[in-house]
């Protein structure tokens, strides 16, 4: 800026580069009509387009994450098993708001509501990622830092629809939380079902294994039955002997066609015969009896049969106790997720804020009136300036206007 001095030693400003604050309070009075009328209409246009638009309702629902539990009776449990809770993949940690938030806007929630909802009619979109997009603006899900509460918010047109789709996110948070184990607790309970479903499938296949074991040899219960096999075998032989020692006696007085001493002789037949299918193999007849020479090698299949039932027995009690342990862990440790606050259908609207929208308009068209008023004033100061038309001119040839 180029400076004169005055006699006392003062610099004085040129003319040129001082701005009058009467110029521009004149310049803006010439376009009264202008800054004044410019708003009034943008206020009346916003308030006819604002009572046109469609109200909006928002129902919001607050939720309760899982608090993470002591873990006293989860502690005892693992210690029980040793090396099998790192084959769990259990971890300590438990669940944060954060992590429920994002199960909340994952796409398996998503999807879940789309179908439930049928929302690809309802947004009226060809593709469902445009359904996810339009998900995304009408639905808010946020936790406070402080409190971990959860805050599900639902815009839409109807306040019923908005509350049912606010109380919907909550049940499928409940079902994906079901099916992903989270918390600590849930990690334990899912890995014990698992593993009590196993050992109660062993256990039904080593019992029916037993079964045909026990139906091919004839083996009911190995002491038991293996104790009357050997009475069995020295009844018989009893028998045979005091059967031989009467032949004996009535060789001295009947004859080979007596009819006493043929019945005695097919007695003794058929006792023999008797011992020699419970000595060399075979069934034991009416006496309903296994073979005495088989009994070692039929024993050793009873006893493998036996023994894999009792294996899986004990593997399915202790599987069986440690699933209850785990579902009452579970309980303990709230892994559910609660519902605080279920959303009611809202009374008011939330959406279009009229006010808002009236005001903001106004303010837009009042400074955008200002704004062509000072560029009106300078373009008619323009003409008694050659230096400033010159320049306009520039200008305008620069944008391609005409002269």
């Amino acid at each position: 800026m180029n400076q004169d001095l005055n006699p006392a030693g003062a610099p004085v400003c040129d003319d040129e580069d001082e701005i009058s604050l009467l110029d521009l309070a004149t310049t803006l009075g010439e376009e009264k009509k202008l800054i004044f009328g410019l708003p009034f209409v943008a206020g009346i246009v916003a308030i006819v387009v604002s009572l046109l638009l469609t109200p909006i309702f928002t129902a919001k629902t607050t939720l309760l994450p899982p608090q993470s539990g002591g873990g006293g009776g989860a502690a005892a449990a693992l210690a029980q098993l040793g090396g099998l809770a790192g084959l769990a993949g259990i971890s300590a940690g438990g669940t944060t708001a954060d992590t429920v938030v994002s199960m909340l806007k994952s796409r398996s929630a998503k999807d879940e509501i789309i179908d439930r909802f049928q929302l690809t009619e309802r947004y009226e979109a060809e593709m469902r990622q445009d359904v996810y997009t339009k998900l995304d603006a009408v639905v808010r899900v946020s936790s406070d830092k402080k409190s971990g509460l959860i805050t599900i918010e639902v815009d839409d047109e109807d306040p019923a629809f908005a509350a049912n789709m606010a109380n919907a996110y909550y049940e499928v948070l409940k079902g994906l939380m079901t099916r992903v184990a989270v918390t600590e607790a849930q990690q334990r309970r899912v890995f014990f079902e698992e593993q009590f479903a196993k050992a109660k499938e062993d256990l039904g296949n080593a019992e029916v294994a037993l079964k045909e074991t026990q139906e091919r040899t004839g083996l009911v219960e190995l002491k038991s039955q293996a104790e009357a096999t050997i009475g069995a075998v020295a009844r018989l032989r009893a028998e045979i002997a005091q059967r031989e020692v009467q032949l004996s006696a009535m060789r001295t007085f009947a004859t080979a066609e007596n009819s006493d001493y043929r019945r005695v002789l097919a007695e003794l037949g058929g006792l023999r015969n008797e011992l020699k299918k419970l000595d060399k193999g075979g069934s034991g007849g009416d006496l309903g009896l296994v073979s005495a020479g088989n009994l070692p090698e039929q024993g050793l299949e009873y006893v493998r049969a036996f023994r894999e039932v009792k294996y899986q027995e004990a593997i399915f009690e202790i599987m069986a106790k440690q699933y209850e342990l785990a579902k009452i862990d579970e309980a303990k440790d709230g892994g559910d997720v609660q519902q605080l606050d279920e959303a009611i259908p809202p009374e008011r609207k939330s959406k279009p804020k009229r006010a808002l929208i009236v005001l903001a308009s106004v303010l837009a068209a009042g400074f955008m009136a200002v704004l062509i008023a000072l560029l009106r004033g300078a373009l008619r100061n323009s003409g008694s300036n050659p230096e400033t038309q010159g320049k306009l001119q520039a200008l305008k040839r620069a944008w391609g206007f005409k002269k």
